[in-house]
Parts: C-alpha cells; sequence; structure tokens
C-alpha cells in the first residue's frame, strides 16, 4: 500500500508594514521623509490591486527607496487609490503603508518607528502585523509579484 504524504503550503514573506496616520497628500509626505529621516524616496508606477466587490483594479501610489549594500527595500504605499477607495479599511483612518524587506537582525525596526513619529505631520505610526484583516496575505502576494516586476524593468 502507497504511503500518502500531505503538503501543507504556508505563505511566508520578508515584508514588515508599518501603518502611518499622514493627512498630507503623498508626494508631500515623501518629501518630508526625504528630508526628515534622509531618505530617497522615488515615484515608480502604481499598484493595481482588485479588491473584493469592485469590479475593476484599483491603482495606489507607490514611491520606493533601497540601500543596495544594505539589502533593504522600503516601499511608501498610499492606502487610498487614485479613486478614493481604500485599500484596507481598518484601522480606520490608515492614510500609508510604509513596507519594509530587510533582514530583521540588521535592522532596528523600533528606531525606523521613532524616527517617523518625530515628522511634526505625522499623528501616529505603528507595526501592523494582524491589524490589517483578511487581504493581508492576498495584498502581500500581489505586491510581492509587483516588485518582482518592478526589478526586471
Amino acid at each position: 500500500m502507497a504511503k500518502k504524504i500531505s503538503l501543507k503550503l504556508v505563505f511566508e514573506t520578508e515584508y514588515r508594514i508599518v501603518g502611518v496616520f499622514c493627512p498630507e497628500r503623498d508626494y508631500r509626505f515623501c518629501w518630508l521623509l526625504n528630508n526628515h529621516l534622509k531618505l530617497g524616496f522615488r515615484r515608480t508606477s502604481d499598484f493595481s490591486f482588485f479588491l473584493p466587490k469592485e469590479p475593476a483594479a484599483l491603482n495606489f501610489s507607490v514611491f520606493h527607496f533601497a540601500i543596495e549594500h544594505l539589502q533593504q527595500s522600503f516601499y511608501l504605499v498610499n492606502n487610498r487609490s487614485n479613486e478614493g477607495t481604500r485599500l484596507f479599511s481598518t484601522p480606520p483612518g490608515l492614510d500609508y503603508l510604509f513596507v519594509i524587506k530587510a533582514d530583521e537582525d540588521r535592522f532596528d525596526m523600533s528606531d525606523l518607528l521613532r524616527q517617523i513619529r518625530s515628522v511634526p505631520q505625522v499623528s501616529a505610526a505603528y507595526l501592523l502585523e494582524d491589524a490589517l484583516g483578511k487581504n493581508r496575505e492576498a495584498f502581500l502576494y500581489d505586491f510581492e509579484v509587483f516588485v518582482a516586476q518592478e526589478l526586471k524593468v
């Protein structure tokens, strides 16, 4: 009799997400981050995502900055689409997703949070683990595909 082998696939990601509450427009907020945190965010192509109950994909603006020698990438994703629909409705009032791809052993998340909170226009910033709800996994999967396509260009 043949042995039955079951395989369970679990999606694990290297991305950490910081929720940022800031009323500024996305280009203005990136300018503030670039000046206060000495980063170099630049606009990339929009991220298209299919939300449940939406007939078409929505586009969300994305800004990118990388530190190549440390293998760290930072993305700022607007939580509002160009049409005004929110990517994530929880937590309420969330304006931006600060997405970080970095080795946790060589990256100080608490220092980054402190620096983001030091920007005067930022109301709050905190790490979002499970606060994003059930769309989180779909978002991270699609975002990883988006990043892979951006790197090819």
